[in-house]
Parts: structure tokens; C-alpha cells; sequence
């Protein structure tokens, strides 16, 4: 049996759409390869549990783009998790913040994610499979993580990421992703993908 085509993810709006912003790099379509690199892309064998791999993405990011302390970002992301989960049936996880209702201009206080000067991400294969606490009968195959700035203004670019994201990793790239033998392989497969 074929696996399915993606969802969409459940905090992403179907049919209705954003008006623009006066910002133009909201504007601006993010490609997934742009963000990624190779140290950003692991390939995990054996799996680990779900949490754990978060946690694993979200310290390896941080300490690579130089974010500094993985802990806000990660209670943000285990927020997001708790509410429903991130994975679509083709097994694809992506695990990110959540957003919230702070109005533009507004002070962020302690939020590191408001500081946040563009969208940062991780990728994780899982060319065994991952199981979901809760999504039981989807093994996850492709994690991926990322975090973007909780600004209203860059609302309409974290949609924008979750419909390029959960339209990119549909079943044929996620089965090609998992045989890839190195993160070089699988960033090469996702910029073919992407043309």
C-alpha cells in the first residue's frame, strides 16, 4: 500500500491565506537547502526516543548557530509538542515553537525566540524508523526541527515554512532521504528536489 500524501500540519491553516506584510523579507520564499547545511543533518541509527532527538537538534543548533542557552528554545518546542502532535503520515516530524498572540511592537521580555533574527533548522533521517508517542502506527522517518521568530510580523513566514516544509518532504523524497549514506547526500537530494 502507498503511503499516504502529507497533511498539512495541524497549526497550519488549510485554505486561508495571509495578506502580505510590509516587510519584505517575510515576503520572500525560505528554500529548505538555504537553511540547511551539513553539519545541521544527521543521520540517527539506532533511533533514540522522540524526545531525546529533540533535545539532541535543538542543543546541536543552538550551539552551532550560536544561540546560546538550548533551554528556552527547548521548553518553547516541548510546549508546541505537548499540544498535538507534529507528525504527518508520511513520516515527517516537524517539531518547532509555537506561536503566540504577542501583538507587533509589543515587548518580548525574556522570549529568546522574539529576538530571533530568521528562521534556523535541523534535519534528522531515521533510515529505521522512530516511534511516536503519539502517533503509534506512523514510524517517523525525517525529523525536522526548526525554530522561527515569535514576532507577528514573521507569522506569515513561519506558515509559509510549515506549507514548503510539508510540501517538499512528500513519501518518494522522504524514501530517497533515508537511503541517502550521508548528510552531504541528503542535502543534495533535497536541493534536486526543491529545482
Amino acid at each position: 500500500m502507498p503511503p499516504k500524501e502529507g497533511k498539512p500540519p495541524r497549526d497550519m491553516p488549510a485554505t486561508k491565506t495571509t495578506p502580505p506584510t510590509k516587510t519584505a523579507s517575510v515576503r520572500k520564499t525560505v528554500r529548505v537547502s538555504s537553511i540547511l547545511s551539513e553539519d545541521l543533518v544527521t543521520i540517527v541509527s539506532p533511533a533514540p526516543e522522540k524526545i531525546v532527538l529533540i533535545e539532541s537538534m535543538v542543543r546541536g543548533l543552538c550551539q552551532k548557530k550560536g544561540l546560546g542557552d538550548p533551554q528556552p528554545f527547548l521548553a518553547k518546542v516541548f510546549e508546541r509538542e505537548k499540544k498535538i502532535s507534529t507528525t504527518l503520515d508520511t513520516g515527517l516530524s516537524l517539531p518547532h515553537n509555537p506561536r503566540t498572540e504577542r501583538e507587533s511592537g509589543a515587548p518580548a521580555g525574556s522570549d529568546p525566540l522574539s529576538i530571533l533574527s530568521n528562521i534556523f533548522a535541523s534535519l534528522a533521517v531515521i533510515p529505521g524508523g522512530m516511534a511516536d508517542p503519539n502517533e503509534k502506527d506512523i514510524p517517523i522517518s525525517v525529523m525536522f526541527l526548526f525554530l522561527s521568530p515569535d514576532r507577528s510580523e514573521f507569522f506569515p513566514m513561519h506558515l509559509q515554512f510549515l506549507r514548503t516544509v510539508a510540501g517538499l518532504f512528500k513519501p518518494a523524497l522522504i524514501a530517497e532521504i533515508v537511503k541517502a549514506a550521508t548528510p552531504a547526500a541528503v542535502l543534495e537530494t533535497i536541493r534536486k528536489a526543491e529545482k
